[in-house]
């Protein structure tokens, strides 16, 4: 069963084109059972994703990607209510000493609010397909999420996707970690 763990709205200011309760709509229409809402930096499309789930019957997931202060992202999805607490103490302490409008975390902080939540941890700006090895991060990432850390393949059709996708599945058995496959949904209709 496919389910998309790595969506972005149009919360997501230039980044996602689609409103959340569209893309809660468009999941329906195709028959998905859940889908991820993972707006940067927060959560922001949440409550209109949470009333268009009551209406569709699909299961939301609420997440977000973080930007990293060494300039990668990583995927957070809450998997309880305090997970959910996590992911918003975790947003809330970037954006505390970011200027308006960004925001960053440090891996260590990643770490400590890492309880009920599940990490995606890959391709694209993720570190784990960079040149250096990010051994030490995955190590700690690891430590921290246990079984619920993930690397994220992703594909969009670039031509340096097949090279970071071999360097990522290398890296990934080095860690221990199993792989997920996760593309970034930007919108849900191709006029957007």
């Amino acid at each position: 069963m496919y389910v998309p763990l790595f969506c972005k709205s149009s919360f997501s200011f230039l980044e996602g084109a689609s409103q959340p309760e569209e893309l809660i709509e468009a999941a329906a229409a195709r028959g998905l059972a859940s889908i991820a809402l993972t707006d940067r930096d927060g959560v922001y499309g949440i409550v209109e994703a949470h009333a268009a789930t009551k209406e569709t019957g699909v299961k939301l997931i609420v997440g977000s990607e973080l930007s990293i202060d060494d300039g990668s992202t990583i995927v957070l999805l809450a998997t309880t209510r305090a997970g959910y607490a996590n992911l918003c103490q975790l947003i809330t302490v970037g954006r505390r000493r970011s200027e308006k409008g960004s925001s960053v975390v440090g891996w260590r902080e990643v770490y400590e609010h890492a309880p009920d939540l599940v990490a995606l941890w890959g391709s694209g700006r993720r570190l784990l397909t960079k040149e250096l090895d990010p051994f030490f991060v995955g190590a700690g990432l690891r430590e921290a999420f246990g079984d619920r850390v993930y690397a994220m393949a992703a594909r969009h059709r670039r031509a340096e996707e097949p090279r970071q996708e071999a360097r990522l599945r290398h890296r990934a058995a080095k860690l221990a970690m199993p792989i997920v496959a996760a593309h970034e949904v930007l919108y849900h209709q191709k006029s957007r």
